[in-house]
């Protein structure tokens, strides 16, 4: 658990105060949000991420928006839950909308906060998965860098393994998109100049930008009605069928 803390800190640093790539990678998943989520509605949106990722929640038309984080929050005016990962303390089938902005790649056990966040979607209620895309030029930069530095040191998640586990715990995926199609320059105005390729990569190459979206909703399990068999020994029960009687001659 302080392994985690530790991790979370240095995205959350990262994302605030770190390299300049934090805030594009916030500002592009939240213009995706904004595109994808105008048709989800609901009472409660949870957010399970960091403080400086409150602007993802922002995207969602949703009455109520939470932040659950490890973290202190400083922010006042932001609705927070200060709890650990491994164990959510929501109540299952109580949140309409759950967005899980890059979690499951800086903990130890990915697939167990998936099962959580899984547990506590509505049915019918949808959940939101944000990750870096291994086949992708950041991807490839993770690979020839092996940097102990954020978001390099985090475990990049295919979509394709994620999209497994959902379908593991009867969610169905109904929407994937890609943002981030510039490569990760150093070079800030390098970077800016090079805005054309958002355009053309969302057109012509989609599946290598280089965070995915997915968008999953919870299944409901039909009741299968069970059809009884009567074991009861009838040999010793007198049934009476009604007939005719003497008054109707």
């Amino acid at each position: 658990m302080a392994k985690t803390y530790r991790v979370a800190h240095q995205w959350d640093h990262w994302l605030a105060q770190g390299h300049f790539l934090g805030h594009e990678l916030v500002a592009a998943e939240k213009k995706s949000l904004l595109r994808l989520l105008t048709k989800y509605f609901g009472k409660y949106t949870l957010l399970i991420g960091v403080p400086h990722q409150e602007e993802l929640l922002r995207t969602t038309a949703t009455a109520r928006q939470v932040l659950l984080t490890p973290l202190i929050v400083k922010n006042r005016h932001l609705k927070s839950i200060e709890s650990e990962f491994h164990e959510l303390p929501i109540a299952s089938g109580s949140i309409d909308l759950v967005i899980l902005p890059h979690a499951l790649e800086y903990i130890e056990n990915p697939r167990q906060l998936l099962a959580e966040a899984c547990r506590i979607v509505k049915p019918e209620g949808h959940i939101v998965i944000l990750g870096f895309n291994p086949v992708s030029l950041w991807g490839l930069k993770k690979q020839f860098i092996h940097s102990q530095l954020m978001p390099w040191s985090t475990n990049f998640i295919s979509a394709n393994l994620v999209k497994s586990w959902l379908r593991l715990a009867d969610f169905e995926l109904v929407n994937q998109d890609y943002c981030l199609f510039r490569p990760p320059l150093k070079q800030k105005g390098l970077y800016k100049k090079l805005h054309f390729l958002e355009w053309f990569g969302h057109k012509c190459f989609r599946p290598f930008g280089g965070a995915y979206v997915l968008i999953a909703r919870a299944k409901v399990v039909p009741l299968t009605p069970i059809r009884l068999r009567w074991q009861q020994n009838l040999s010793n029960v007198r049934v009476s069928i009604p007939g005719p009687s003497m008054r109707d001659f």
